[in-house]
């Protein structure tokens, strides 16, 4: 799966910059090397007298071609070496006059073994975070930092289940979704009160997703309310800007909607929705949307074109127990 073209070229820029650095550092050490150590200088003009002569004479017909280029290799390594020696005693690097790089792999032009090198690879990932609107979850939030131990063992009556089985049969759930992202047809609708680890877990997909190339795109419902607003009505000089925002909202391999309900309702945000939801499904885009509302609730607030999207294409998951959140707090308090 290839990311979006746009972050190959800011990848790019970057690999870019940092050569141009690469270069003005090497500059800047050989100045401050040269102007210590004048005799260093003229080592170096005669390396390189020496790499000009070896090149002449590779294109000649001198009978004696291979001595007299053996003679100036040697001559280049004496005068290395006497550099090399130079360098230390006046109390500089032994690697002073030589080219510095970020990746010692690629030797920052990002291809390494004829292939994408490992630091272009994470690079690329990192732009898909920022580009996700979930740069700072993503740092930390992850399924190996997902704790179990903060839901309860105890069977609640109401559903038949311990908040804790529940989460490990959703957890089950978003993991083979990631690993059938490409085949399935399925989106997913998170619903339960507030901090029980709605987000967190769509962290979590949006994290394995990025890595394996797609777009991923986190927005609350207002935010994307606010969006297609703004962009309905004019609100901005830069109309070309909200467009390509817009757009993305369509266009990503999955979008979080957060906080569905938290938003305003009119007409015209259940008829955007309605827009965004139903476009998705047509093209097969994936979508996890996040709520506090429960099924009723949802069905009072939206449209009945909304909610027959989200029932006949969602499968939905029941997040149930105490709040993490507050948990959380009272044990670091007890501590």
């Amino acid at each position: 799966m290839a990311y979006e073209r746009s972050l190959y070229f800011l990848v790019e820029n970057e690999y870019e910059e940092i050569r141009r650095h690469n270069q003005e550092d090497l500059q800047a050490r050989r100045r401050a090397v040269y102007q210590a150590v004048p005799e260093i200088e003229l080592i170096d003009k005669e390396i390189q007298s020496a790499g000009l002569s070896i090149v002449s004479l590779a294109v000649s017909s001198s009978s004696d071609l291979e001595q007299r280029i053996a003679s100036l290799r040697d001559r280049q390594k004496a005068l290395q070496k006497e550099r090399k020696t130079l360098l230390l005693e006046n109390g500089f690097a032994a690697d002073e006059l030589s080219p510095r790089y970020m990746c010692e792999h690629c030797q920052d032009t990002g291809i390494y073994g004829n292939k994408p090198c490992e630091c272009y690879r994470r690079r690329l990932v990192m732009k898909a975070f920022e580009k996700s609107n979930l740069s700072q979850q993503l740092r930390n939030q992850s399924f190996k930092t997902f704790d179990f131990s903060l839901y309860s063992n105890k069977e609640d009556p109401q559903y038949g289940i311990s908040p804790y089985d529940a989460m490990q049969n959703i957890v089950a759930i978003c993991k083979s979704f990631i690993a059938d992202f490409e085949r399935t047809n399925k989106n997913l609708l998170f619903w339960g009160e507030s901090g029980l680890g709605k987000t967190f877990l769509s962290t979590c997909i949006a994290k394995e997703l990025i890595k394996k190339g797609y777009s991923v795109i986190y927005e609350t419902t207002y935010q994307i309310v606010s969006l297609l607003e703004d962009y309905k009505f004019k609100r901005s000089e830069d109309i070309t800007s909200l467009k390509t925002q817009m757009q993305r909202l369509y266009d990503s391999d999955l979008l979080i909607l957060d906080d569905l309900g938290a938003e305003f309702s009119t007409a015209y945000t259940n008829a955007a929705l309605f827009d965004v939801l139903n476009s998705r499904l047509i093209t097969n885009k994936k979508t996890i949307i996040n709520t506090n509302l429960n099924m009723k609730e949802l069905s009072d607030r939206y449209s009945e074109r909304v909610i027959s999207r989200i029932m006949g294409s969602y499968q939905t998951l029941q997040f149930i127990g105490e709040d993490l959140r507050l948990k959380t707090s009272v044990n670091q308090f007890n501590e």
